[in-house]
């Protein structure tokens, strides 16, 4: 299968995020452009089997092409996803919709299995450097309950959901899993307007759509669990 890929450069084209919008959740950071084209034939095939793990069907997306559909050099700040691409302003079916809140349920487990297997407490930070495990669980549920919020408007109870996750000390678990029902509760409940709908922002600034919510809801999280199951090899 071909999948368009999308690059971000730093300063002479060093540490370049790419997107890979085809498969939602798939990016990943190299070290240069040039190295881009093999991370992200790695991070494809990372996600296909998180896909096939839980039993997707992904028998058609192999073997892999890769095409740079652009290459955005020297943004200001990267991996942040400021960037916006073709299937953001697509209209999201509602097979669609469920198939990727599935994928959601399916990467919350994984989340939380890398933040179980972390060797240090959970609010203690790694030797290296960075946020804590607990600080890196409550950010992304800060942050997915911020992109549903923009998109479809406030959802409520926030404050409350992110204390009871960081009252809960080395385990969080319930709290999660109530953050996320809440959340999951108001996706599920998206209307065929709010799945088509595309709100232009002007000019610099991303579209907010429901393709592009959970397309950053999936990238993140992924991200993040990647970033803890490293951190559970390297540390002693």
């Amino acid at each position: 299968m071909r999948y368009d890929i999308y690059l971000e450069s730093g300063p002479q084209r060093r540490k370049t995020w790419l997107y890979v919008p085809g498969l939602p959740g798939c990016s990943t950071v190299a070290a240069t452009s040039d190295s881009a084209a093999e991370a992200a034939r790695e991070a494809i095939h990372e996600r296909i089997e998180f896909l096939r793990r839980h039993g997707d069907d992904v028998t058609n997306l192999e073997p892999i092409g890769l095409v740079v559909a652009e290459h955005v050099i020297e943004r200001k700040f990267l991996g942040f996803g400021q960037g916006a691409f073709p299937q953001d302003r697509l209209p999201l079916s509602a097979s669609d919709a469920e198939r990727r809140l599935r994928w959601a349920g399916w990467s919350r487990v994984e989340l939380v299995a890398a933040a179980m297997a972390q060797t240090r407490p959970l609010h203690e930070k790694p030797s290296s450097s960075g946020r804590s495990a607990a600080s890196i669980l409550s950010h992304v549920a800060e942050s997915e309950w911020s992109y549903v919020s923009s998109t479809l408007g406030t959802l409520r109870g926030g404050s409350a959901v992110m204390a009871a996750i960081e009252a809960a000390g080395e385990r969080p678990w319930d709290a999660l899993a109530a953050e996320r029902e809440a959340l999951m509760a108001r996706l599920r409940a998206m209307t065929p307007d709010e799945l088509s709908r595309v709100v232009e922002r002007g000019e610099g600034k991303p579209p907010r759509s429901a393709s592009r919510m959970l397309r950053r809801m999936l990238e993140h999280e992924w991200e993040h669990t990647l970033e803890l199951r490293a951190r559970a090899t390297d540390e002693p």
